[in-house]
């Protein structure tokens, strides 16, 4: 990631700030040069346009998120084991706040543009690519059995994104605590492999 000036950085958190509460119709310019206390002119020394500064947003945010690992599925550790793992780094991802602003960001741009809708989700698809992808190789290494890996993908990620995702995306709420977090992960991945040796 490229260091930014504090000053640059400011601005940069001021408008996720404003994208994340209003979306890209609802936010002014003004308004970002407001909350990031510096001039307009200032501000559009950096950024041309809204668009423009929209995009560095959400390009900004990813590269914070691409930090959570890929998992690749592995023989030499039992299913249980790799269940869990998976399910602690997506546990990890929805209770980041700059994962969290990022998805309130899509979510409102989804409503209001169908083109803008697809232009983001396109960018924001990759922060759960690599967490989803273990799944699709368990399966091809036969570990799933005879269990469809669809259904299996749908449960588990289902599950966690109630759990942990939608009500602190949509309902501003807080990210559950450890001991929530935990238990949701021993129960589900359990549930799982039991399914699957079925």
């Amino acid at each position: 990631m490229i260091k930014l000036s504090p000053k640059h950085e400011h601005i940069l958190c001021a408008a996720i700030g404003e994208f994340a509460e209003k979306g890209l119709l609802g936010t002014k310019m003004e308004s970002v040069a407001k909350r990031a206390e510096v001039s307009k002119r200032t501000l559009y020394k950096y950024y041309e346009s809204k668009e423009v500064l929209f995009d560095e947003v959400v390009c900004n945010l990813l590269q914070r998120i691409n930090q959570f690992e890929q998992h690749n599925y592995t023989e030499t550790l039992p299913l249980l084991t790799q269940l869990k793992q998976v399910a602690e780094s997506v546990m990890l991802l929805h209770c980041d706040e700059d994962f969290l602003r990022l998805s309130r960001i899509v979510i409102i741009e989804s409503m209001r543009s169908e083109v803008q809708a697809r232009h983001i989700h396109e960018k924001f698809s990759v922060c759960e690519q690599g967490l989803k992808s273990w799944i699709s190789q368990a399966a091809e290494a036969g570990a799933l059995g005879n269990a469809d890996p669809e259904f299996i993908s749908a449960v588990f990620y289902g599950t966690l994104k109630k759990v942990s995702y939608w009500d602190q995306a949509i309902k501003w709420q807080q990210p559950i605590d450890k001991k929530q977090q935990q238990k949701t992960i021993d129960e589900l991945c359990l549930m799982i492999s039991n399914y699957i040796e079925l």
